[in-house]
């Protein structure tokens, strides 16, 4: 019996010594699976590092072509300027193809006469907007700077002429024609408004304009007897003719004009043999020709 019991205890160390050894085993593949684990992971954030982090040179490329795509469309075309709107009108299509006295440049167009999809071939500026809600002093101050950077707009030289100062180069209006600085000065203080004011005085300049008006038909044509149509109309061209014959601009044309005109004996007109209605040309320059005349220097 007892050298049984040696047998048994002999077996249980051997078999205790193969379960170190198992276990031993176990905890060196466990550790080596680590490593393995561990290397592998340090080799992936070593094989990222040189891409996460490009070269100067490529990314500064790369900063370059992301700017020139940012480049609206609009800004890549030409800016508008005020030669681009220049135009002259066909003098064959006139009455009276003489020269204009009075005027220094070209006609131009602006935004109610251009042609069509013209000022869309161009890039025009526009001021920077203020955050916030705007008030009436602020939006003025906005249409002021849209106006002077769009040559096209309608009070673009009154703006830039009035900027200019005093003593500032000579501005020309849509027609060709040098505004006053002094009237534009005027035109742009405030003043204030009665219905009633506004009611007379307008009063008072209809009555003043068919005095004139009156006066100078009677110096022009045969008998005082104008042609049968619209009397403001026949005004424009009875000034043109005479201003045409004495040499002083279109809007100097009045009653002591006329007085001059006939002093220096020029034929009286014959209204029937005179007078034909506008063609589309005629239409175009006359409407050219009354926008912002009273705001003219005087030669």
């Amino acid at each position: 019996m007892p050298p049984r019991k040696r047998v048994a205890a002999s077996s249980s160390a051997s078999t205790r010594a193969n379960a170190g050894n198992q276990s031993g085993g176990s905890s060196d593949t466990m550790a080596n699976n680590s490593t393995t684990t561990s290397r592998g992971r340090k080799r992936k954030s070593t094989e990222s590092d040189p891409s996460s982090k490009p070269k100067r040179g490529k990314q500064a490329k790369e900063v370059e072509v992301i700017e020139l795509d940012a480049t609206p469309d609009e800004e890549r075309k030409p800016r508008l300027t005020t030669p681009d709107l220049e135009f002259d009108f066909d003098r064959s299509q006139l009455r009276d193809p003489r020269p204009t006295p009075g005027r220094v440049k070209r006609p131009r167009w602006d935004e109610y006469d251009m042609p069509e999809g013209f000022k869309d071939r161009f890039y025009v500026p526009e001021p920077e907007k203020p955050k916030g809600r705007l008030n009436s002093t602020t939006k003025n101050e906005l249409f002021r700077k849209a106006s002077i950077l769009d040559p096209s707009a309608s009070f673009h030289d009154l703006y830039v002429c009035h900027r200019k100062g005093r003593r500032g180069s000579p501005t020309y209006d849509t027609a060709g024609f040098r505004l006053d600085w002094e009237k534009v000065n005027n035109w742009m203080k405030p003043t204030s408004y009665s219905r009633r004011g506004a009611v007379n005085g307008m009063a008072r300049a209809l009555d003043r304009h068919d005095r004139e008006s009156r006066t100078m038909h009677d110096i022009f044509f045969v008998d005082g007897k104008g042609p049968n149509a619209e009397r403001s109309t026949v005004d424009h061209y009875l000034r043109d003719h005479v201003s045409k014959d004495l040499g002083i601009p279109w809007h100097q044309i009045g009653p002591g004009q006329l007085f001059e005109w006939e002093k220096r004996g020029f034929p009286k007109q014959n209204a029937e043999e005179w007078w034909r209605e506008p063609n589309e040309v005629e239409r175009a320059r006359f409407l050219k020709m009354l926008g912002g005349a009273s705001l003219r220097k005087d030669l």
